[in-house]
This record gives structure tokens, sequence and C-alpha cells, in this order.
């Protein structure tokens, strides 16, 4: 798909017009858009599934036991977030492609996820330095300037993977890009993203209640009896909560790549406009596309 013009998700010129999009491309293309969110749900659990979160408790009053167990850790932790940053590319190359329907794009979307995935985890590394840096400093001034670092950057982010998979790979220009792109319209921008997160959180915790309707027992249990605490951190390794909540969380999973483009064609489709209507040598002006209207008089 070379010509993104004709992308479902570009043309959103305002909220309204903007959920209108992202309720209309989830419903048409949600298999493929859940499929792969459940893989991706299901993978990272296998990786964390063998930690022992309960022996935590054990050590918790020996720090040098406790650091030891924490460090047994780093590999299952840093393999679950390698996978959820390669489905993270699958599922935006999805988003990107998938309209076009050509025979092929699978190898095709496999390629671009491969060619992608190193430059988006170097610029996504220095963009969360970034993001840590202002939010302390904003919460060390504030609360209030503290979330709004964390909303900002949350924004700059959203056009990390766009930037990545249709203008270039380089880390440093993404990181760049993307900043110019937020700034286009920021306030709008960051409403976007901001509603967005809040129905994400608002669903999450609806669909949280619902997988831990089986587990309520031992739920209720852990809240009357202390030492019964560690079976409610031993859920993580129940296959039927893996389960419920890979079936659960993989509903709001495509909700972010969605947003993701429909923030980039909308802000660079402006760039588009802009180029038209800039008065440089090379450039088309708007009044050239139309002839002048003879006067009679």
């Amino acid at each position: 798909m070379n010509n993104y013009q004709n992308h479902p998700l570009a043309g959103a010129t305002d909220l309204d017009s903007a959920f209108n999009k992202l309720w209309y491309f989830y419903k048409k293309y949600f298999i493929g858009l859940y499929i792969i969110s459940v893989v991706s749900a299901l993978l990272t659990s296998l990786f964390t599934k063998n930690i022992d979160l309960a022996s935590f408790q054990t050590v918790s009053s020996d720090p040098e036991a406790a650091f030891e167990l924490m460090k047994s850790w780093a590999g299952p932790y840093t393999l679950m977030m390698l996978v959820s940053l390669l489905f993270v590319v699958v599922l935006h190359i999805w988003v990107l492609e998938r309209p076009a329907g050509e025979q092929g794009s699978m190898p095709s979307m496999l390629k671009m996820t491969l060619v992608a995935l190193l430059p988006y985890l170097v610029a996504m590394v220095i963009l969360t330095v970034i993001m840590t840096l202002l939010i302390t400093v904003g919460v060390v001034l504030l609360v209030l300037p503290g979330l709004f670092a964390l909303f900002y950057m949350a924004t700059v982010i959203m056009f990390a993977m766009p930037v990545t998979l249709v203008e270039t790979r380089n880390p440093f220009e993404v990181i760049g890009r993307s900043f110019r792109l937020a700034h286009k319209n920021l306030w709008p921008n960051m409403g976007w993203v901001v509603v967005v997160l809040l129905i994400i959180v608002i669903a999450s915790m609806l669909l949280s209640a619902l997988v831990m309707l089986p587990f309520t027992g031992t739920f209720m249990r852990s809240f009357a009896d202390p030492e019964q605490a560690a079976s409610l951190l031993e859920m993580h390794r129940n296959p039927l909560f893996i389960g419920l909540n890979a079936l659960t969380t993989a509903l709001v999973t495509p909700l972010m790549p969605i947003l993701a483009f429909l923030l980039y064609f909308r802000n660079r489709s402006e760039e588009a406009v802009a180029e038209i209507t800039t008065d440089n040598d090379g450039t088309v002006r708007v009044e050239d596309l139309y002839p002048p209207v003879a006067d009679n008089n």
C-alpha cells in the first residue's frame, strides 16, 4: 500500500470523526486485530508464568536475597518485553497495511516488522528516558506538571511507530519527527490520547473484574487471611486466568495502534495542505489551481 491517502483511518478532523473512524476500523478488521492481540498476550504470559512472585514475600526482609531473586527474574521479563514490543510492531503494521488487501502481504508485513523493530526500539528507549526525566521533574515541582508530562510524552510516543513504518528508519529522525507532528495540533492531539486512554482504563477495569469472577473465593480469602495472600500472587500462573486474561485484554489492545494512525494521518495531511498553499518556487499555490474569472465590466 504505497499511497495512504485513501487509508480508512485518514481524514479525521475532530474527535467525533476520529471515533467514527476508529470504531469502523475496529469492527471491520476485528478478527485479525483480536487474533494478534490474543497471541501476544498468551506469549507474554508464557514467559512470566514460571516466575514465583510469592517467593518475594519470604525474602523481602533480606535485601541481598531480594536482589538476587529479582536478578533471576530479569531474563523472563526481558523476553516478555521483547515479545510485547515485537507484537506492537506487528499490530501497527497490520493496521497500516491490512486495508490494502494485497496478495502476499503477510511476507511483506513480516519483513517490515524485522526492519522496523530495531530503530523503533532505540527510539522508544530514548523517548522513555525523556519521559521519565520530565515526569520526575514534574512530580518534584507539583503533581499536575507530572501528569502533563506523562500525557505530553504519551502523545509524542504515539507518532513514533507510524513514522518508523512510513517515513524513516533512523531512530533520531523518528524522535524529531514525532515531536514535530505532535506539536502541529498539540492540545487536540493530547485530548484524543487522554480520551482514548481513559476509555481503555475503564474498559480494562471492567474486563478485569469479569476475569476475577471465577477467582472470587481466592480473592476474598486473601483479604480475610493475610497468610493466604501468596495464593493471590500465584494467580498469574493459573492456566484459566492466563486464558481469560488474554481473551479480555485483547479486546482493548488494538485501540492504541488505531489511534496512532488516526493522529499520524491527521497531522500529516495538514502538511500536504501546507505544501500546496506555500508560495515557493516549485510548489503549487491554491490560486494556481483555479483560473482567474474574467471581468466582463
